[in-house]
């Protein structure tokens, strides 16, 4: 049996938890991409399910003292939100001035939710959307908090880039005809769009997390011991400076 190092079984259990509940939005529409399913059933079976137990969790990680699950859940909103709206600044411009993508991506998760696709969007789809693109916004910052931790401002642009990467490569390029890095739309503009937004919103999560007192350590340093990362006077993490 694994001896946990800092971590205790119950806050481990439930970081993993919160991770699964995490990561289920931006999995769901890749697989309804594929055509196994469609986002539609996906969202009342999964999504919503997962968007609640993440909520419960952060709640009983406030309740229980956990206090490594609880702050990664409170940064992970911060961070979250404003590394989201950045990020759809740059892609608006993107889309709007420079037709760098075929349209609007939380416009589409709207109406694929609503099975709309057929009528186009309309109030609800479009607060559905918005609603689901910023829960992924949060979800991916929880998940660097949770696991990568406390780390220096550009190794949130490299996680963002890396997800940028997943995404260009994934079903979803097929379903708004695009093609695998946008070849078969804007062959430039579009890589260049989505690498640029994923960019600023990887530099608002990484710098929410150098700058915050209370972000995490690595995940593996705190459940396992290693890799051991330096501590300073008191034993907490010191602070890391640009």
């Amino acid at each position: 049996m694994i001896k946990l190092h800092k971590l205790s079984f119950g806050e481990a259990l439930a970081t993993a938890m919160a991770l699964a509940a995490a990561a289920v939005s931006p999995l769901a529409f890749d697989y309804s991409a594929t055509g196994a399913t469609t986002l539609h059933a996906l969202g009342s079976r999964a999504i919503l399910p997962a968007l609640l137990a993440w909520i419960a969790l952060a709640v009983i990680a406030s309740r229980m003292s956990w206090r490594r699950l609880a702050a990664a859940g409170r940064l992970a909103i911060v961070a979250g939100l404003l590394g989201t709206a950045v990020m759809e600044v740059v892609r608006a411009t993107g889309f709007r001035v420079f037709h760098g993508m075929p349209g609007s991506l939380p416009m589409l998760i709207g109406v694929l939710l609503t099975d709309r696709f057929m009528q186009g969007p309309d109030w609800l789809s479009n607060l559905l959307g918005w609603g689901v693109h910023f829960w992924n916004g949060i979800g991916f910052a929880f998940i660097y908090f949770a696991v990568i931790g406390r780390q220096r401002w550009w190794v949130g642009v490299l996680y963002a880039l890396a997800i940028a990467t997943v995404f260009m490569l994934g079903p979803v390029m097929n379903i708004i005809g695009a093609g695998a890095f946008g070849q078969e739309f804007a062959p430039i503009r579009f890589p260049l769009t989505v690498y640029l937004a994923h960019l600023v919103y990887g530099v608002a999560v990484g710098w929410v997390g150098q700058r915050s007192a209370s972000t995490p350590a690595n995940l593996f340093s705190d459940a396992l011991g290693w890799p051991r990362l330096p501590v300073g006077a008191g034993g907490r993490a010191p602070t890391l400076r640009s």
